[in-house]
C-alpha cells in the first residue's frame, strides 16, 4: 500500500470540501459539464450587473470571447465553485478561479514576439495572447480590455518572489440572491489552505473592478499592489471614457499571500 499516495488523495479531497448546503442553496465545484450553463449565467448576470460592463454598455457579442477565455482557463483545474437554488436547481452564483503560473506569462511574451511581424497586416494577431479579450472596437469595451491586461501583466514584476498563484477571474451572484452570504461562502472555500496547497499556490490575485469588490477584498486582507484610475482614460474630446454609476473610480490589482 502506498501511504504517500493515499495521503495525497486524501489532501485533494479535503481541498474540495464544499460549503454546507443551506435551506435555500447547495454548492458544486465547476466542471466541464457546467460550461454552457455557467456561460449563460454570466451573460445574464455579470455582463448586466458588473460596474465596468454597465459603464461600457457591454453587449453579448462584446463579451462572448472574454467569457470563453475565462472558462477555458478556469476549467483546467477544479478550483471554482457555484451555488444552485434548491427549489429549481438553477445556478444563482459562482466564483471562477484559475491557476496562474509565472511560466505562463513567459510563454505569452514569447508568443507575442513570434506574431509581432503581423502587426502591420492585422493588429488582431497581437490581441490573441492577451488574457482579457473582448469583441468589437467600441472605445469603452477596448478600454476595459486595456486596463485589465495592463494590470494583469504587471503582477509578476510586482511580486517577483511568487511562482504560482490562484487568480480570481469572476465572482457573481444573481441580484435576487444577494445578501444571502453566498459571496462569503465562495471566498471562504477559495481561500482554504488545502485548496491552495493542492495547486501549489502561494497566494491569490485579482483585478478588482468594482468599488464593492474592492471594499470586500480590502476587509479580507488583500493588498492593492497597483491601480488604474478611470479618469486617466479619456477620449479625443477630453471626456472620461468609463463613468460608473456606483462610485467605482478605479480598477485595483490586489494580492493576498498565504503561507
Amino acid at each position: 500500500m502506498n501511504i504517500s499516495r493515499l495521503f495525497f488523495t486524501f489532501s485533494r479531497r479535503l481541498s474540495t470540501v464544499l460549503p454546507q448546503a443551506t435551506e435555500k442553496y447547495y454548492f458544486e465545484t465547476v466542471k466541464n459539464s457546467n460550461r454552457n450553463e455557467v456561460f449563460e449565467f454570466l451573460n445574464k448576470n455579470f455582463r448586466v450587473d458588473e460596474s465596468l460592463s454597465r459603464a461600457a454598455g457591454m453587449t453579448e457579442s462584446d463579451i462572448q470571447i472574454c467569457f470563453e477565455g475565462v472558462l477555458d482557463r478556469v476549467l483546467r483545474n477544479e478550483v471554482s465553485i457555484l451555488a444552485r437554488e434548491r427549489r429549481n436547481d438553477e445556478v444563482v452564483g459562482c466564483m471562477l478561479n484559475s491557476v496562474w503560473k509565472r511560466g505562463d506569462a513567459k510563454k505569452n511574451e514569447s508568443s507575442e514576439e513570434e506574431v509581432s511581424i503581423f502587426e502591420s497586416i492585422n493588429h488582431e494577431f497581437l490581441l490573441v495572447f492577451q488574457e482579457f479579450q473582448f469583441g468589437g472596437d467600441r472605445k469603452g469595451v477596448v478600454t476595459i480590455g486595456e486596463i485589465l491586461n495592463e494590470l494583469h501583466e504587471s503582477f509578476w514584476k510586482l511580486r517577483s518572489n511568487h511562482h504560482t498563484v490562484l487568480h480570481f477571474e469572476i465572482s457573481s451572484v444573481n441580484r435576487n440572491h444577494q445578501r444571502q452570504g453566498l459571496a462569503s461562502k465562495f471566498m471562504n472555500w477559495t481561500e482554504n489552505q488545502e485548496l491552495l496547497k493542492s495547486v501549489e499556490a502561494s497566494g491569490i490575485v485579482a483585478e478588482a473592478s468594482s468599488l464593492a469588490n474592492q471594499i470586500l477584498l480590502d476587509k479580507r486582507g488583500y493588498e492593492t499592489v497597483a491601480a488604474t484610475l478611470l479618469n486617466s482614460r479619456i477620449d479625443s474630446n477630453g471626456n472620461q471614457i468609463l463613468v460608473c454609476d456606483d462610485g467605482t473610480d478605479r480598477v485595483n490589482l490586489v494580492f493576498k499571500e498565504f503561507q
